[in-house]
């Protein structure tokens, strides 16, 4: 073999070690995210009821105490999202959203709903902001202009505003190579909870107000349409909204 093809095979192999290297040096931060924040929805996410409706509780007490939120907030803050794949950066901000959220109630020491971390003229989803790859993301952004623009409705079940009558939050974290699979499940799951998804009483349909609220990502407003393929409903029912809770979702007392 000639010297000069021994330094194209030698030079064509160090540019792949590099390139596997670096893939390797990116996936690390957010592996290690993805396994904090699976280890602490395992260890503070259960079932819990308030009201007559069934959720998923946090234990907000105890995660606040638990070192792997802080890691894990180091860890999302350092990750750079716009250079992901559609379904990786799709993974990434709905679990972004649910993890700052319960960063927010957690470092505000808030207990009793979010609505109160709100000011005079401003919700709590727009006045409270992270910093992210060098740009200010508070949750309106995330979900108004990151992940509804993804044209994916599901994901309206898939993000939890922590609060009971908001869909549940999931006891794993979302993942690219499952996503579909999981927002699929988490879709079925809200609209069988009776409480605050999906109830049919006679010729009446009572659903969550999050299909009144973004009706027009529904179909374009076939609300009934949109939902059929999962629960078959009566084209002439009536369809009245829920009233929404907006109690923190902590565990039953």
């Amino acid at each position: 073999m000639k010297m000069e093809d021994i330094k194209r095979r030698i030079s064509l192999t160090l540019m792949i070690v590099l390139v596997f290297s670096q893939n390797a040096h990116a996936e690390a931060p957010h592996s290690r995210f993805i396994n904090l924040y699976d280890g602490l929805l395992q260890t503070y996410v259960s079932p819990a009821k308030a009201n007559d409706i069934a959720y998923e509780g946090v234990d907000y007490e105890g995660w606040a105490t638990d070192p792997r939120h802080q890691e894990a907030l180091e860890l999302l803050l350092s990750e750079t999202p716009n250079t992901y794949t559609e379904n990786n950066k799709k993974a990434f901000w709905i679990n972004a959203y649910n993890f700052l959220t319960i960063e927010l109630i957690i470092r505000e020491e808030e207990r009793g709903s979010i609505k109160n971390l709100g000011g005079t003229f401003t919700s709590p989803w727009k006045r409270h902001s992270w910093t992210l790859d060098g740009q200010n993301y508070t949750l309106n952004t995330i979900e108004h202009e990151i992940l509804r623009p993804m044209d994916d409705p599901r994901i309206h079940f898939a993000i939890n505003c922590a609060s009971v009558s908001c869909p549940d939050l999931r006891a794993e974290a979302y993942r690219a190579d499952k996503l579909d699979i999981q927002l699929e499940e988490q879709t079925v799951l809200a609209l069988k909870n009776t409480g605050k998804g999906l109830r049919i009483e006679g010729d009446k349909v009572y659903a969550s107000k999050i299909f009144d609220w973004f009706s027009e990502d529904f179909n374009d407003g076939d609300i009934k349409g949109w939902i059929s393929p999962y629960i078959a409903l009566d084209k002439n029912a009536k369809i009245i909204f829920m009233d929404y809770d907006w109690s923190l979702n902590k565990p039953s007392e």
